[in-house]
């Protein structure tokens, strides 16, 4: 062999050992549904207990008979709503504190609705947890010159 063909036999084989690499190994994105959406059931469970604690202590130590219907569960501000008597000169209520009082009925009571439907849409729409999981290696292949009794050449050897 001529000193040129040896040149680029070695340069050809350390082109070949440059580009030889590893291909980044790949991962898949897997989708899961779980349990319900923990913040909704959470925040759907605290909305509605606060809510439901204050109309059942209002319902258990009220005077008037139509508040203690309260401490039904969601139903209870709405039932106490039918019952609250009238107002003004010769009752013992102000019109002003029986509208205060219906306007905090009317709130407790939608609190208390817009908690349980919270807890009912968690379970409706479960979590999704999204992660990656690798996948099995890619095969490493790499190139090497090798130098023998009969002359030059190249080697490949990797993992498959």
């Amino acid at each position: 062999m001529t000193f040129n063909r040896i040149a680029s036999v070695l340069a050809a084989c350390g082109a070949l050992i440059s580009f030889s690499g590893v291909a980044s190994a790949e991962s898949d994105v897997v989708t899961e549904k779980g349990g319900p959406s923990r913040a909704m059931l959470v925040s759907g469970l605290g909305t509605f207990g606060i809510s439901y604690g204050v109309a059942d202590v209002v319902g258990l130590t009220s005077d008037l008979d139509a508040d203690h219907r309260m401490v039904v569960p969601i139903a209870g501000p709405w039932l106490a709503l039918s019952g609250r008597g009238d107002c003004g000169p010769g009752t013992p209520r102000s019109c002003d504190a029986r509208t205060t009082n219906e306007v905090l009925i009317v709130a407790d009571g939608v609190f208390q609705g817009l908690g349980a439907l919270l807890v009912v849409e968690a379970f409706l729409n479960p979590e999704t947890v999204t992660t990656r999981r690798a996948s099995a290696p890619p095969p490493r292949i790499q190139v090497a010159p090798t130098f023998g009794s009969n002359g030059y050449g190249l080697a490949a050897f990797g993992n498959f």
